[in-house]
């Protein structure tokens, strides 16, 4: 019977250490962040009779935020993003076409997350985001240009790591639905800092 108790408290031990260490507060704080990656849109271009078309392109860009442990095992924060790309799509001839191009995107999101191991953050997010397009239209060999800014809807996961104990690296997919056809696909990865 005492070697029994002994493997069970043994066993329980094994397994407690782990959970005990898979502390929320260990991602809390302000922090910010450095990303690059693939960025894709999906231009709905059915009004240039040209129908839908989707583009990819390098992507980077930089975050700041903050975050809360809100229970043992889960935080909730906030982070705004500036991201770039030159991601673009050109239709018709110099004569009679057009190009959009993507300028910047900016977003406003909260996200969820709790530690699956003492070091690894799993999180979700959502949030609103605002793409601008700069759109150049050629009719008849004029050419006249606009810039669009599309407000959309922000969906995300991703997994954080940590480094160290100020530094840690992640990986993030984002999917926004914007306005007027316009949908984007992302996949970034990245290096932050907390303080």
């Amino acid at each position: 019977m005492n070697k029994l108790h002994i493997a069970l408290i043994a066993a329980t031990s094994c397994a407690a250490t782990p959970a005990l260490a898979q502390d929320a507060d260990q991602f809390t704080g302000a922090h910010a962040e450095a990303t690059i990656g693939f960025d894709q849109i999906r231009f709905d271009l059915a009004t240039a009779s040209d129908g839908r078309e989707k583009q990819g392109d390098l992507g980077y860009g930089v975050a700041i935020g903050y975050d809360v442990a809100v229970a043992p095992k889960l935080i909730a924060g906030i982070d705004v993003g500036l991201n770039l790309a030159d991601t673009g799509y050109s239709y018709g001839d110099t004569t009679d076409g057009g190009e959009l191009r993507k300028r910047r995107e900016i977003t406003l999101a909260g996200r969820i997350g709790t530690p699956i191991t003492p070091n690894t953050l799993l999180y979700g997010k959502l949030g609103y985001a605002n793409l601008q397009l700069r759109q150049d239209e050629t009719v008849a060999g004029v050419t006249s240009s606009a810039r669009n800014n599309l407000d959309g809807v922000l969906l995300g996961a991703g997994v954080e790591v940590k480094l160290l104990p100020n530094a840690y690296w992640k990986s993030e997919y984002r999917y926004t639905d914007y306005a007027r056809g316009v949908v984007s696909n992302n996949v970034t990865t990245g290096v932050g800092i907390r303080f």
